[in-house]
């Protein structure tokens, strides 16, 4: 069976090994790479080489002789011992063995001393492509919410104009653009000095109940998409702050609490990627003489290969991110819940007040949840 996670499996024979070496070379540019080439050496007796590479100077020509051993088995000191001597028969300057399984104990530094290099061809490990891995995936919630049913009970109003000004409306909609409009300022009954503006206020609410019901709703029914609706009855106290005089263009209102339902949906989706998609190849190069690391990665219809040094430092000291992790963001509360059906319901069963205070002009908030009042008999 294919293993999908790994690139190694497309170079499954000694021949296609051959010609992947062949084309890592050739990515070097400016030098004549061949693919099994047989010469007879200064003895008259013929040699194979797997892949011989020769680079030109104006003075000079340097080359190097290379084995590719696509083999179950480590590569042991007899091939280096046969690449020594087609080395010295051909009259070459250099010599490598590449292979995907490794060296047999001792073979390194014999390689060493009879200045052959020794590389290493084989996938990333989860770290050489970052956390997790190729292969990643995560679950996300996605809070939405909306106040509904607002009401003022105990507000006190006193009239700024002669006519009784009757009914009161007060539009608490939560919008960006009234969470500055000054009108929508509370002031101290104390002072009568302008305080934060209600609707922003009220956007902060929003966001500590939101993320409050977050941290009480985990992963969702194995992670399956789902919409789950969860209705909250929510209470703002204003008695905490002197900060609570609304001032209308009839009456000023001096606000004692603010009721309301609270309706969130979380959308739960599921993310699924491979970093390697859309690449051709991406291997390490393991140097086992200079215990150097290269990566090498091509990209899907793409004929260059591209070189880099893996950073072994780059997640020291970071919290790495793991597979099958649930992530949640919350969206701002000027954000509508729009037409998405939810598919499960929950009703919380306490009741979440929100006490406010204003400390420097700015408010602070604390929330609390305690039992829902019985209803009267």
């Amino acid at each position: 069976m294919t293993d999908v996670a790994s690139f190694m499996h497309k170079y499954y024979d000694w021949a296609a090994f051959e010609t992947f070496i062949k084309e890592l070379y050739e990515a070097d540019g400016d030098v004549v790479v061949e693919r099994d080439v047989t010469e007879v050496d200064r003895y008259g007796a013929k040699r194979q080489t797997d892949v011989k590479i020769t680079r030109r100077t104006r003075f000079h020509t340097f080359v190097t002789l290379v084995e590719c051993k696509r083999w179950k088995e480590p590569v042991g000191r007899d091939r280096i011992d046969v690449l020594a001597a087609s080395i010295e028969a051909l009259g070459a300057n250099k010599g490598a063995i590449f292979t995907t399984t490794g060296f047999e104990e001792g073979a390194v530094a014999y390689a060493k001393g009879k200045g052959i290099d020794l590389f290493v061809v084989r996938d990333l490990t989860p770290q050489e492509w970052g956390h997790p891995g190729r292969h990643v995936f995560f679950y996300l919630h996605t809070w939405a919410a909306e106040f509904q049913n607002v009401l003022l009970p105990n507000t006190q109003a006193i009239s700024l104009v002669d006519e009784n000004p009757g009914s009161i409306h007060i539009n608490l909609l939560l919008d960006s653009g009234m969470a500055k409009d000054p009108d929508m300022d509370l002031f101290s009954v104390k002072t009568g000095s302008r305080g934060p503006n209600l609707i922003g206020l009220l956007g902060d609410v929003h966001g500590l109940i939101l993320r409050n019901l977050g941290q009480t709703v985990d992963l969702i029914d194995g992670g399956k998409p789902h919409v789950l609706e969860v209705l909250a009855a929510c209470e703002v106290v204003l008695t905490g702050t002197e900060y609570r005089q609304l001032r209308l263009p009839t009456v000023a209102a001096k606000l004692d609490r603010i009721q309301f339902g609270f309706v969130a949906h979380v959308t739960q989706s599921q993310f699924s990627f491979d970093r390697g998609a859309d690449l051709d190849f991406a291997v390490v190069i393991e140097d086992f003489i200079s215990e150097q690391r290269l990566v090498a990665h091509r990209w899907a219809n793409d004929p260059g290969i591209r070189f880099h040094v893996p950073n072994p430092a780059e997640n020291i000291g970071q919290d790495p991110f793991q597979n099958g992790m649930l992530f949640k963001t919350f969206l701002a509360p000027w954000v509508r819940l729009g037409d998405v059906e939810p598919d499960i319901h929950s009703v919380g069963q306490q009741l979440i007040r929100v006490f406010v205070d204003v400390v420097d002009g700015k408010p602070k908030l604390a929330l609390r949840s305690e039992p829902l009042p019985k209803p009267a008999p």
